[in-house]
């Protein structure tokens, strides 16, 4: 096999030299490399010009049944993709095998979500300072738990997109496309002392004009999307400090929420801005785990049977 590992080393400093890899992925590329050259061994596959379509699909094949991670199988499937691409530019192959070969989907991650008792433990946090920033804070955790917005659909709302007479927002949300979304009476009434309270005393202005922006920084300029992940996420790491929970995961929350509490996917993909359904769905995964959680631990006859 040393045709193969020649073609390697030659790959490897192309990788280098030319795609400014760094040693770390430069070697990670080669523990991938040997684990195929392994199955080409196997196979008894000994010039590149034998690697057809089929041995590809076959070596894949073998990933999946040894029961590796779709990442994993993504990961050495695109080192491979690389590989004969560099063989193919440099002449070495007449064909790709690799040009009708898709890539596995990923499976997508159950999102990260609140539990009732920590979203009233984080909506508690901003109380602890009654300070106008704390009440900025304050509305702006209710917003998020009350409507499921985006951080970027967060930071664009203007003053005149609030209609507190109706409840409602207006959101500027993906592909420019607006939406009507309702707010509940605690995100209301926050929203509404901050406007009349706090808002006033950090821009030091009694009378914004309607397109100017909600919610500022304490300079009373518009708050930035990092401004927003930072304050928010603070707050979440006080609440939850060993999770994972980022200013989306009270969108999660959101979603989650309503349909525990009987919600239909439609109106909840209405509500989010989904485009597709398929976008909405992956919450029911979540609702779904907990009602088979329940139903294991609260039924007679659903419980592991002990033996006696």
């Amino acid at each position: 096999m040393g045709i193969w590992q020649d073609l390697y080393d030659e790959f490897i400093i192309f990788l280098k030299t030319q795609k400014n890899l760094s040693d770390q992925t430069a070697l990670s590329y080669l523990s991938d490399l040997n684990h195929f050259q392994s199955y080409l061994q196997d196979k008894q596959i000994e010039t590149p010009e034998e690697v057809t379509i089929n041995i590809i699909r076959d070596y894949l094949a073998l990933l999946y049944k040894s029961g590796y991670a779709r990442s994993t199988i993504s990961r050495r499937l695109s080192c491979l993709r690389s590989l004969f691409r560099y063989l193919s530019q440099t002449g070495k192959i007449n064909n790709n095998p690799l040009t009708l070969i898709r890539s596995p989907k990923k499976g997508r991650p159950l999102p990260q979500f609140l539990y009732q008792t920590e979203v009233e433990k984080l909506l508690e946090q901003p109380k602890s300072s009654r300070g106008a920033l704390s009440l900025r804070d304050q509305a702006m955790l209710e917003l998020f738990y009350s409507s499921g917005l985006r951080i970027g659909e967060i930071v664009q709302i203007n003053i005149i997109d609030i209609d507190f007479s109706g409840r409602v927002v207006r959101v500027k949300g993906k592909g420019r496309k607006e939406r009507i979304v309702p707010l509940g009476s605690y995100a209301c009434q926050a929203l509404f002392q901050y406007l009349q309270e706090a808002r006033p005393v950090i821009t030091k202005n009694r009378n914004p004009l309607p397109e100017d922006p909600f919610f500022v920084n304490s300079r009373g300029k518009r708050l930035t999307t990092r401004g927003v992940y930072g304050i928010v996420t603070k707050y979440l790491k006080e609440v939850a400090p060993f999770r994972n929970l980022t200013p989306h995961s009270l969108r999660h929350t959101f979603a989650t929420h309503l349909l525990e509490g009987g919600a239909d996917l439609r109106s909840v993909q209405e509500l989010l801005g989904h485009s597709r359904m398929s976008s909405t769905q992956i919450y029911t995964h979540i609702t779904g785990e907990r009602i088979r959680s329940v139903y294991q631990k609260a039924h007679p006859r659903a419980k592991v049977r002990e033996e006696k």
